[in-house]
């Protein structure tokens, strides 16, 4: 079943991946966005939030890719390297840290963006222990905050006010 359910999504993004090559002809940089949350309300949040500012720039698109099972998420992964990974820490099966730890063996630079609603020390040492580089983010989240961390992590110029 899980087999099934990977190949039916890699069909999905694949169709996705062709869009972004004909965007990327006409002129377009397209930054690719993972994002892991078991929760979809979550990352459909985020991704609105993205959509929104990305609308605003000229040459810019994002490709977003929402997958609610972190261990989904990290075959897919290995297969796919985003230009940015946002996950939230307390999943099940796979927490966000141990999937940011086995990722950034895969690609040791990747940027990453932590979202949890459990903030605490030892969530936030458990991912910086993964990876020094990440920015952690609290849910509920400052638009303008997480807006700040995208574009610190891609080198962006996204604005939430305009």
């Amino acid at each position: 079943m899980v087999s099934e359910n990977m190949d039916q999504f890699m069909k999905e993004v694949e169709a996705q991946a062709d869009a972004q090559i004909a965007d990327e002809k006409k002129g377009e940089k397209v930054y690719k966005i993972v994002m892991v949350d078991d929760i979809k309300s979550i990352s459909s949040s985020m991704k609105r939030e993205l959509t929104f500012v990305a609308r605003k720039e000229e040459k810019i698109r994002l490709s977003i890719v929402d997958i609610q099972d972190s261990e989904f998420a990290y075959e897919y992964l290995q297969k796919n390297k985003p230009d940015l990974l946002i996950s939230d820490i307390k999943m099940p099966y796979l927490s966000g840290d141990k999937l940011v730890e086995a990722v950034k063996k895969l690609y040791p630079d990747l940027p990453v963006i932590v979202v949890t609603g459990f903030a605490t020390k030892e969530n936030i040492v458990s991912v910086y222990k993964s990876d020094k580089n990440s920015i952690i983010l609290s849910k509920p989240w400052e638009p303008e905050r997480f807006i700040s961390a995208v574009n610190q992590m891609l080198g962006t110029n996204f604005r939430w006010n305009d």
